[in-house]
């Protein structure tokens, strides 16, 4: 830039040469020479404050842009570790899942255990009121001899045994062989209207046309379970089974009122909670009631 300077200085200096003689013009030109020495010297201040405020701006961007990958960093870092997490997260629930999954099946394992030995119960009841017919029959005057106890007096003497037909009524249900189970326990009610798994059989006739979907006829067997036999073994079951019947065909009203029935009457069973549970999805499907328009006046 000092180079320029002199440059000019020198140009302007040989320019003005033949014209020494001239005071006045010589004057003038070294007030243009100090004009132009300030204009330079103007714009090399000018210049170098520029270039301080480009350096400024240039280390405050290298700050930012420091800053900016140290957070990219730190980011980098969170999202690793969430990453870690979630992993971790997916398999703790992973195994979650796989321990209820296995409580889950321990449970129906012991289910079936539970039914298997009610089946059994079953059959020793069955066994024992027989024992105790047989007893009684041989223990009664000759005279008296004819239909077991509590059968239909016009019904042959050659009945099944009540277990035998009971059990074999049973499993038939279970295996969903209706047809053949519902003749087989409406023989039982016919030979044997009076046993203890009298009930038991009414309310299996009723829970047979409940499965094939005829709940019209489910809730006449269940009735007739409920009135002839209200202490047996399946009453509560009946009445549950009517209710949900009765929602069935659409007779919701019918079938809350039959459930809160129940619910009076065997409060603390397995049917009451299932009841309570039925009551609750019904009450979660109502709709939300329509808001109330403001009429103006």
């Amino acid at each position: 830039m000092k180079r320029c300077i002199a440059l000019l200085t020198l140009g302007f200096l040989g320019m003005a040469l033949p014209g020494l003689a001239v005071d006045k013009e010589v004057v003038q030109l070294q007030q243009n020479v100090a004009l132009l020495l300030g204009t330079v010297r103007e714009l090399q201040r000018s210049f170098d404050e520029r270039m301080a405020v480009m350096r400024t701006l240039v280390e405050q961007s290298s700050d930012r842009m420091n800053q900016f990958q140290d957070r990219m960093t730190q980011l980098n870092s969170a999202v690793a570790d969430m990453q870690k997490s979630l992993q971790t997260s997916v398999g703790n629930a992973g195994q979650k899942v796989d321990n209820v999954g296995g409580q889950i099946q321990g449970v129906q394992a012991l289910v079936e255990e539970l039914r298997v030995r009610l089946d059994k119960l079953s059959q020793q009841v069955a066994k024992i009121e027989s024992t105790t017919q047989t007893i009684s029959a041989a223990t009664a005057p000759s005279s008296s001899f004819g239909p077991p106890p509590g059968a239909d007096p016009g019904t042959s003497a050659a009945a099944p045994a009540p277990d035998v037909l009971y059990n074999t009524a049973l499993r038939d249900y279970t295996s969903g062989n209706y047809p053949l189970s519902l003749h087989e326990f409406t023989d039982y009610l016919r030979y044997y209207p009076s046993t203890s798994l009298a009930s038991n059989a009414q309310f299996y006739i009723g829970d047979i046309y409940y499965q094939q979907g005829q709940f019209e006829k489910a809730i006449q067997e269940y009735d007739k379970a409920i009135e002839q036999y209200p202490t047996g073994n399946k009453s509560a079951a009946a009445q549950l089974k009517k209710g949900f019947a009765l929602i069935n065909l659409d007779l919701r009203t019918q079938g809350i009122q039959e459930l809160n029935s129940l619910l009076r009457r065997f409060p603390n069973t397995p049917e009451a909670s299932l009841a309570q549970d039925k009551l609750a999805g019904l009450e979660a499907e109502k709709p939300a009631p329509a808001p109330r328009r403001r009429t103006t006046r």
